[in-house]
């Protein structure tokens, strides 16, 4: 896909390599370019109305973040995941996400800021991207309740790499928004519930069913 600046924010002068890899990143995980695309830095400098140095700077970070990767010319290109890669980041999201709940059960942990994740839901248009961001940040406000910085870096990453292997391997997200809505509040419900009991058992596989369905790698673990 083509490159366009119109879709670039102006940069805040003060931060010009985090808010260059954050923008860059953006258009990665929307799917605005393709995989294996070209990104040159001298390009997207132009676009963005800065220095080279910073964009460089950004697109090594994305590259450690497993978004992009060197090509033999050491340019820059869009990973190329695939399908092929999807069981093994649905065993590592699972691994992650359930760490986050059974700390949330067992640390009693308020979930009361889930509302807020629920509410993208409700605000999302029934559209792939729409629903697929609302999933995201619901999943990622779960791991961020586990209170382990170094489990919320981590699973950053990992949702990125998710994201471009669900885009690489064409798995629109079949769901309109009401649905999403009732699935995410009965995580949320069960969640809730065993913070009250202290029990973790049958949430740890309410939710490791819910990302493997959403994964389409329902019989990864039997």
């Amino acid at each position: 896909m083509s490159a366009d600046n119109r879709n670039f924010d102006s940069i805040n002068v003060l931060s010009l390599v985090d808010e260059a890899q954050r923008q860059i990143r953006k258009r990665i995980v929307a799917g605005d370019f393709a995989p294996g695309a070209p990104l040159r830095d001298s390009v997207l400098a132009s676009q963005m109305g800065i220095s080279r140095s910073p964009v460089r700077e950004a697109l090594r970070m994305l590259e450690q973040a497993g978004l992009v990767r060197k090509a033999a010319n050491r340019s820059y290109r869009i990973s190329e995941l695939a399908a092929t890669d999807i069981p093994e980041l649905a065993s590592l999201r699972v691994a992650d996400e359930i760490i986050a709940v059974r700390s949330i059960v067992k640390n009693c942990t308020n979930i009361e800021s889930l509302d807020k994740a629920i509410d993208r839901f409700r605000d999302a248009e029934a559209t792939p991207s729409e629903i697929a961001e609302a999933d995201r940040e619901f999943h990622s406000a779960v791991v961020d309740l586990a209170g382990m910085p170094r489990l919320s870096a981590r699973y950053a990453e990992l949702s990125d790499q998710i994201r471009l292997a669900l885009i690489a391997a064409d798995f629109n997200h079949d769901l309109v928004s009401p649905i999403a809505v009732d699935r995410h509040v009965c995580l949320q419900t069960a969640l809730q519930a065993a913070v009250r009991t202290g029990e973790s058992e049958e949430v740890v596989q309410i939710w490791e069913e819910h990302i493997l369905r959403g994964m389409r790698v329902p019989d990864l673990f039997r």
